[in-house]
């Protein structure tokens, strides 16, 4: 039995058990919940999507019973996305597309975008993209004028392939794609020209190029897929209101495969990471781990072996576990009945749900 470990100085240990996350609601029917437990997007009954708060619960979306619901936010906190996958456990079918629809923040009057896979807001909340992996076409709508674009990727015939996608200003999109070969890259693309410019091409085939941003940055992760071995890290271009991203810098490199799932904040990065490799078997021992931006230090925050996700949901990081979800950054406990005051005072206001 051969085992890999983390040889790096900048990596340290500081792990501590993490608080389960609590509501009034079980767990496996919360969609969405804001950070305060104001506003909660529940499905209540099979095929039907509420939003519960303050003495209110309202029934907004009602489909096929065997349709499910994911509900998406982003750090702007002016609307969330939903969208509604049909038929959720009896039709595995990734050709499948699932009905994209917006609602602003708190509210239940919703629009529908399109369909396609793996939906984000961008921009203040204003531009939506997704993917339509039939026709290899990333969509960037504009959800107050209408205006869309199409961004047509690379041949391939390679339908697991979803392209991550983010918008650094009103008309720059940077997305990622891979050519036949394997390896993948970064694209700039200008709204206004219609070209594009690869800033970044991976030197090693196999693996996946990950993205998230926060204020003033655009994280660049690559990842290995599973079982590949392969190396990891984690770039870094400062935004500054331009179009100029040529510049990048390397926060994080490491000879292990790690698993990746980043979460950007303002002053740090959370994602998993290889900590032992059993390569004769493939098992991993995995941790969530947090990367400091000013420092660059690498420090594991959780002890639990096998981590396989991280969930943002309104700035509360998430972490599934054996049928649990564990808190490791945010409010854990949401089931008292009074919350303070939005508004900042010390006036408490009840809240059913």
């Amino acid at each position: 039995m051969v085992w890999i470990s983390l040889l790096i100085a900048s990596f340290s240990l500081m792990a501590k058990e993490l608080p389960k996350f609590l509501t009034k609601h079980p767990m496996q029917s919360i969609r969405y919940i804001s950070a305060d437990g104001r506003y909660a997007y529940i499905q209540k009954k099979p095929g039907v999507l509420g939003l519960v708060s303050s003495f209110r619960s309202i029934d907004f979306i009602s489909e096929a019973s065997t349709n499910d619901f994911l509900v998406k936010d982003s750090r702007f906190k002016e609307r969330l996305l939903i969208e509604v996958i049909p038929g959720n456990h009896q039709e595995f079918n990734v050709m499948k597309h699932p009905k994209i629809m917006v609602v602003d923040w708190g509210k239940t009057q919703l629009r529908q975008i399109g369909q396609g896979l793996a939906s984000r807001l961008h921009f203040n909340d204003e531009w939506v993209s997704y993917y339509d992996n039939i026709e290899k076409i990333i969509y960037l709508q504009n959800i107050l004028t209408e205006k869309k674009f199409a961004i047509k990727l690379s041949p391939k015939s390679n339908n697991f392939y979803i392209p991550e996608v983010e918008m650094v200003s009103n008309d720059t999109l940077v997305y990622t794609d891979v050519n036949d070969k394997g390896y993948a890259a970064l694209i700039q693309h200008n709204l206004i020209t219609q070209k594009g410019t690869v800033i970044y091409k991976s030197p090693q085939i196999g693996t996946k190029l990950e993205l998230c941003q926060d204020k003033g940055y655009l994280a660049i992760g690559e990842f290995p897929f599973d079982d590949i071995s392969r190396s990891s890290k984690v770039l870094r271009i400062k935004l500054s209101g331009g179009t100029n991203l040529a510049g990048f810098e390397t926060l994080y490199s490491s000879s292990d495969s790690d698993l990746g799932n980043m979460v950007c904040r303002e002053n740090e990065i959370y994602f998993i990471k290889t900590l032992l490799h059993n390569r004769k078997i493939n098992l991993k021992q995995t941790e969530a781990v947090r990367l400091d931006l000013k420092s660059t230090q690498v420090t594991t925050v959780t002890d639990l072996s096998t981590v396989s996700q991280l969930i943002s949901m309104d700035g509360r990081i998430l972490i599934p576990f054996r049928g649990d979800f564990y808190v490791l950054e945010g409010e854990a406990n949401l089931t008292d009945d009074k919350l303070k005051s939005p508004t900042g005072n010390n006036e408490e206001l009840p809240l059913d749900i």
